[in-house]
């Protein structure tokens, strides 16, 4: 698969096609991909596009097929960076060789319709996209970064990051049910100090708003010129140390001092080889004496403690329920459900942050199990896991 997509992001002679023009400024859906027969993908072009330069890139990759609403959420940014967006209207949650094809239909046709700067070609995605946008990624070789939105890699793939050299930027709520997942990512990427960073907003299973995926193209951009394959100005660098540092005076300001820690720690991680920062470092650390940081990070530490012990009990009898239907006992399911609201409801927020994300993974797992381009479930099993569904949202 390397090989494959070095081939066509790489080799591929741009050349502007005699192809419909498309208007800057105006997302344009449904555009098919030549050489095949029902592929479709969403295109932005940023209103600074010029036809005759190299333009930058985003390839988006939506875990419903839904090109429209994976550009939609990007043209805050595109705008801000100049990135053409692109997103599949036919990739989605799905066999990987399935994906890859339509990946490579999709670059293929892009890169003989637009010049493109390859120094500057980032993939993202959400949920299964973003695990998608990962492997493409390491099968390429030559994409600079990956904007992975509410899921990261599981940890048995983490050593494999030890060999790439794109930046990977996480953005995740914190009421995700992969919040816990990104932020031991976050900590195995820190240990091995892979270029990388982890944005968090208060929020659930969704796309990031696009005022935390500009944050995250404002990182990204940064690493693009300290490896000199972006420029920027002292004035933008200095801007863009202090947008982001005006918000961690206001995540601190708002009483969120996890975030704030998250953000004060990412301003000098990030910007102090460019300025002194020595009043930040010395914030930070009195920020991280201080009673309230304390208890918040030990809620969370033991929020996501039981939140392990919890997963691992549903997996197991999801697991056990699902390969043998019949002898499902919803009853078990229904207790177990008001036990866990019953004890977490009305605790601190990390607790009720954790309910929530564990609530959200129960009901993913049978969802998931009903969508046949994942699995082929028998009819007792779809029935199992829709009655499940409805046992956890019974409201």
């Amino acid at each position: 698969m390397r090989f494959i997509f070095y081939l066509f992001i790489v080799g591929v002679v741009y050349q502007l096609n005699a192809q419909q023009a498309f208007e800057a400024g105006k997302l344009t859906d449904s555009i098919p991909v030549a050489n095949t027969t029902n592929e479709t993908f969403a295109l932005y072009l940023p209103t600074s596009f010029v036809t005759s330069q190299a333009s930058p890139i985003l390839f988006i990759f939506e875990p419903a097929g839904r090109g429209r609403l994976g550009v939609e959420t990007f043209i805050e940014a595109s705008e801000t960076y100049g990135h053409i967006l692109v997103c599949s209207n036919n990739s989605r949650n799905g066999p990987y060789d399935r994906n890859f094809n339509i990946a490579a239909n999709l670059f293929d046709h892009v890169f003989s319709s637009f010049e493109i700067d390859e120094n500057q070609m980032i993939l993202a995605g959400f949920s299964g996209g973003s695990r998608l946008a990962w492997a493409i990624a390491l099968a390429a070789g030559n994409i600079a970064g990956v904007l992975a939105c509410g899921a990261g890699i599981s940890e048995i793939q983490q050593p494999i990051l030890q060999r790439q050299e794109f930046s990977y930027v996480g953005i995740c709520g914190n009421r995700d049910m992969n919040y816990r997942e990104m932020q031991d990512l976050n900590t195995y990427m820190s240990k091995v100090t892979y270029d990388h960073t982890l944005f968090t907003f208060d929020g659930g299973h969704i796309w990031p708003p696009p005022e935390e995926i500009t944050k995250a193209f404002d990182w990204l951009a940064l690493q693009l010129h300290k490896k000199g394959n972006a420029s920027m100005t002292d004035d933008d660098l200095y801007k863009s140390y202090k947008h982001n540092y005006k918000n961690a005076q206001k995540s601190e300001a708002d009483g969120h001092i996890l975030n704030a820690v998250e953000n004060y720690e990412r301003v000098l991680s990030t910007y102090d080889s460019i300025f002194t920062l020595d009043t930040v470092s010395v914030h930070l650390n009195r920020l991280k004496k201080e009673n309230s940081y304390k208890k918040a990070f030990k809620d969370r530490t033991l929020a996501f403690e039981k939140e392990k012990q919890w997963a691992n009990t549903f997996y197991e009898r999801f697991s056990a329920d699902y390969n043998q239907p019949e002898k499902a006992d919803l009853d078990w399911w229904e207790k177990k459900i008001r036990q866990l609201n019953d004890k977490y409801a009305n605790t601190n927020t990390e607790f009720q942050h954790m309910l929530e994300r564990i609530q959200f993974n129960l009901y993913a797992m049978a969802f998931s199990r009903n969508n046949p381009n994942l699995y082929q479930s028998t009819e007792a099993q779809r029935n199992f896991c829709s009655a499940l569904g409805k046992l956890v949202y019974s409201d």
